[in-house]
């Protein structure tokens, strides 16, 4: 059987009404899908005059899930914290290892440390469980864009992974937007907050949850492409140029060529200089709520690129 199309409500514009403006794509979660996420979503960028001379839509789609699991395209854009939920410590950097080390104060080698995958078989657990366990601040590490709670005396990796891809499947929809803004990190954050509350008052978000819960947004310039890379399409269901996101274009003119933005974006952690030594972070980690200059300036600091050894999922 064929799958469906992408109903495309408000087709893709590339006008901006300012002299700067990026395209930050706003992606339902399969679990909040619906039109009034949509309306509470909506409310938060039209709700003062200001707003809304600072923010346009330029993108509606409706995203057919077995359109979506036909390209495979929620596994592609999660796929380095897949990778980690499948393999656990398996693949960890030696940062990652020293890292977890000056936290949690126990050699890696030594502590029970695994992929969300292989804690829901031994916590006996489904995934949905396993994405709700909530751990305080103290017990959850974040490092090169990868989350470890300590749950016990356990530590699991990406503990959400398998939820959000079991979540997507072939009767889940997802609504796309792209919201065409001159605002950049701390203030379009605030519009975030915005939205967030107004989820909240419907009564769609529980005020103790993450607005992450009900939706997923561009939270940098590099995400931005990522972002198209999976979910910009036509009414035909083929995919729409990346040279019309305004970042990828900005990119472009300045020396990258396709291939090594699509290298960026398959392996995204690289070393960065941090006084006498490096740190190691996830491209899209280290540019959030960043500008382009600085975007492009981050990226051009990194000393190197870190290969992980395994590069597909079970």
């Amino acid at each position: 059987m064929e799958s469906r199309e992408p109903t495309i409500v408000v087709p893709f514009s590339e006008d901006c009404s300012g002299t700067v403006c990026q395209d930050i794509f706003i992606y339902l979660r399969p679990e909040t899908n619906g039109i009034k996420t949509e309306s509470a979503i909506m409310r938060g960028v039209t709700s003062t005059e200001e707003l809304r001379r600072h923010i346009e839509l330029a993108y509606l789609a409706n995203l057919p899930g077995d359109f979506l699991m036909k390209k495979g395209v929620v596994k592609k854009h999660y796929k380095t914290r897949v990778l980690f939920a499948y393999y656990g410590k398996e693949i960890f950097t030696p940062y990652m290892k020293q890292e977890f080390f000056n936290y949690f104060g126990i050699n890696i080698q030594n502590a029970d440390v695994m992929g969300a995958y292989r804690a829901m078989d031994r916590m006996n657990i489904s995934a949905d469980e396993l994405f709700n366990l909530w751990v305080s601040e103290g017990n959850m590490l974040q490092v090169n864009g990868q989350t470890i709670k300590r749950i016990g005396d356990s530590y699991v990796v990406n503990n959400d992974i398998p939820a959000i891809i079991d979540r997507n499947n072939n009767k889940t929809d997802i609504a796309v937007m792209i919201f065409r803004t001159d605002f950049f990190g701390e203030d379009f954050y605030n519009v975030i907050l915005r939205m967030t509350d107004i989820l909240i008052e419907e009564g769609i978000l529980d005020s103790r949850s993450k607005f992450s819960h009900v939706f997923h947004y561009s939270k940098g310039p590099f995400e931005q492409i990522l972002d198209a890379v999976g979910f910009l399409y036509d009414e035909k269901g083929d995919h729409l140029p990346l040279e019309k996101i305004r970042f990828y274009r900005y990119l472009k003119k300045r020396g990258f060529d396709r291939l090594k933005i699509e290298h960026a974006l398959k392996d995204p952690i690289f070393q960065f200089p941090f006084d006498d030594t490096y740190v190691e972070d996830s491209i899209f980690n280290k540019t959030k709520n960043l500008g382009y200059p600085e975007s492009l300036e981050m990226m051009n600091s990194a000393r190197a690129q870190v290969f992980l050894d395994i590069y597909d999922v079970p």
